[in-house]
């Protein structure tokens, strides 16, 4: 167990290198576009396609992003998905403008939900929520 937690934390690297390539890029497009970007295609940085597939992301995890559904247009999150047999599990980057001032802040976590919501509250299994405390050294967020 201990093996297979330390590879998923080496391999969890990867996703949190691409997310945070793409965290820098959407900041970059919302400040000059005053929008926040809706395809991967449309920020300054080059994120790779999973093999064999449209969809993009690396070898372990296929990334997604957008404005959450119902949420107001200051809010952006960033999903990269793992699944492992029968788990799964996500590493999100929600990130959110301060209307008033324009300073955009980022909370990271891992949650059961692979899903565009900006909530980082998920009920978790017990395999997953392994993981998640392998990768994110037992904090639920902002790791």
């Amino acid at each position: 167990p201990q093996y297979t937690t330390a590879v998923e934390k080496a391999r969890s690297s990867e996703a949190l290198t691409l997310m945070s390539s793409i965290r820098n890029a959407a900041e970059r497009y919302r400040l000059q576009k005053d929008e926040w970007p809706t395809s991967f295609n449309m920020l300054d940085v080059e994120i790779p396609k999973v093999p064999g597939s449209s969809s993009y992301g690396g070898k372990n995890f296929t990334l997604t992003m957008g404005a959450p559904r119902g949420a107001t247009g200051n809010t952006f999150v960033i999903v990269a998905s793992r699944n492992i047999t029968k788990d799964k599990y996500a590493l999100k980057t929600v990130m959110v403008e301060d209307a008033t001032t324009g300073t955009i802040s980022a909370t990271r976590c891992c949650v059961s939900s692979s899903s565009l919501t900006a909530s980082c509250v998920s009920f978790m299994t017990r395999g997953v929520e392994k993981y998640c405390s392998a990768i994110t050294s037992g904090k639920n967020s902002d790791f």
